[in-house]
């Protein structure tokens, strides 16, 4: 996990896990808030392991340095979470034993992410719903530690837009996979986000509106990311970016127009 001023919601999901006896790797991203550093001096060295480097140094830099950790730890795979992605033992265990009775996909793919149930999962013959995918968030995303150190990790350059996007592309690049597997148990990424409920085309969909600075950096590493899927000639790649882009910018015009002109009264999250 990297954590950035997190409330104290996190800390009982952690502690949960760590009871439950999984190893807890945090990358401190707000070290002068101490909630995170006081939590993990209450246990002894070997979990969880705390990492900063005393400031900010983004989501790019933060994963990589803890699935890099657990890497040199001799872990075979990690499970990311963010800070607001809502989870619990549950999930960890059926995240679990998805790795145990599917390690035939760890030499193919960079990555597993898990969420909820979707329109189109295919069934595989168990009870996980699976397919492959060309995008993937970050968050809830079972990575494949000896194929990540074979693609140089995340890209610290990225700050937080477009991390798990460009991770992709590389992922694609190198000929590795990205699956999606739904249906998790106890798995959560809306309730903790700062979003609103509204009522379009009869459909209740979940947005936010975004400041100004955050769809320029937004805007910004979508471009990057562009450019780098061209030059690395993957074409398919580089329509899903300019598709995924303009749906965020879509959205965002929505938003804004229903603010101003539309009805008051939203159901907020």
């Amino acid at each position: 996990m990297v954590t950035y001023k997190p409330n104290i919601d996190l800390t009982l999901r952690l502690q949960s896990a760590i009871t439950s006896g999984f190893s807890i790797y945090i990358f401190d991203n707000s070290p002068e808030d101490e909630l995170i550093r006081q939590f993990c001096r209450k246990f002894n060295a070997n979990t969880p392991k705390y990492i900063t480097c005393g400031k900010n140094a983004g989501l790019g830099f933060g994963i990589s340095s803890v699935c890099a950790q657990a890497y040199y730890d001799s872990y075979p795979a990690l499970i990311f979470f963010d800070q607001d992605t809502v989870f619990d033992c549950n999930t960890l265990d059926f995240v679990e034993d998805f790795y145990i009775n599917n390690t035939n996909l760890i030499s193919g793919y960079s990555a597993i992410v898990f969420g909820t149930q979707k329109n189109g999962d295919l069934v595989t013959g168990n009870r996980f719903m699976f397919k492959d995918v060309l995008l993937a968030r970050s968050s809830g995303s079972l990575f494949f530690l000896e194929n990540l150190k074979r693609i140089n990790w995340h890209n610290e350059k990225y700050f937080v837009d477009c991390v798990d996007y460009e991770f992709c592309l590389r992922s694609n690049n190198n000929n590795l996979r990205i699956g999606e597997c739904s249906k998790t148990p106890g798995f959560d990424h809306e309730s903790e986000q700062p979003d609103a409920k509204y009522v379009i085309f009869g459909k209740e969909r979940l947005l936010r509106e975004y400041s100004f600075n955050r769809i320029f950096d937004t805007t910004f590493a979508s471009i990057r990311l562009l450019f780098a899927s061209i030059k690395s000639g993957n074409i398919l790649f580089s329509y899903a970016v300019i598709r995924s882009f303009a749906g965020y910018i879509y959205w965002q015009i929505l938003v804004r127009v229903i603010n101003v002109f539309g009805p008051k009264k939203r159901i907020l999250k």
